[in-house]
């Protein structure tokens, strides 16, 4: 999958949502962001459902800010990344979409349920991996 361009259309990436279940990775994604140059608050949530309410701004999100980004991983426990896309599809196309997955068997043999993900990622082993998909998704950063 070729990574979009949203440079006109994104802008700055401020709020980026990370769906994640992995509490080292959430750290991890954490840990990049805090100690590059970038602006971003990142959120995270670890199940599809708080995924797809952060996203909806309801429940205990009903007072969250958009996200500009989501960070979303494929191979939640209990549920998929894919649940989240079919979810929000509809109502968040606007939200660039990066699907991470710690396999990388995953990213040649599935095949993404709508064009709803702008990219899909083997999540990266060194914090600049994260840095590098932020950029290029905004490169306004």
């Amino acid at each position: 999958m070729k990574t979009p361009n949203y440079s006109d259309s994104l802008g700055r990436v401020n709020d980026l949502l990370l769906v994640e279940d992995n509490p080292a990775d959430i750290r991890f994604v954490e840990e990049a962001i805090n100690n590059s140059s970038l602006d971003v608050t990142v959120h995270s949530v670890s199940t599809s459902a708080a995924g797809v309410d952060f996203i909806h701004q309801r429940g205990e999100y009903s007072d969250a800010l958009e996200p500009d980004l989501v960070f979303l991983d494929w191979n939640l426990q209990r549920t998929t990344g894919r649940e989240v896309l079919t979810a929000i599809e509809d109502d968040c196309s606007h939200i660039p979409i990066v699907i991470l997955t710690g396999s990388k068997a995953k990213l040649e043999t599935d095949h993404l349920p709508s064009t709803k993900a702008e990219l899909m990622k083997e999540k990266p082993t060194d914090p600049d991996g994260y840095i590098e998909i932020i950029c290029s998704i905004a490169p306004s950063q």
